[in-house]
């Protein structure tokens, strides 16, 4: 196996999806998520990023570009002052 097939399973599982749970929300066989989570096939993009979609995380975890299974983005504010970190606080909640 490799590690996207590997991260296909787990997901599925740790979200109690049956492969026949996807096939119906992605509008394909089950077949075709046992062949993506035997490596037989590879999604195509618009099924990569519904499975993103599906699973809550990243394309870029599903492919094994990264370990984060989140968008998350840490920031170095300890060169700013008190003031200026409630800012980018006040700014990424007025983006949330």
């Amino acid at each position: 196996m490799n590690t996207m097939s590997e991260r296909l399973i787990h997901l599925r599982e740790k979200n109690h999806l049956s492969q026949t749970d996807v096939a119906k929300i992605l509008n394909v066989t089950s077949a075709l998520i046992s062949a993506y989570e035997k490596c037989e096939r590879k999604p195509s993009i618009d099924k990569l990023v519904q499975l993103a979609d599906i699973y809550h995380t990243t394309t870029d975890y599903i492919v094994g570009r990264t370990n984060s299974t989140t968008n998350k983005i840490l920031i170095d504010v300890s060169h700013l002052n008190d003031k200026q970190v409630q800012i980018v606080r006040e700014l990424v909640d007025n983006m949330n």
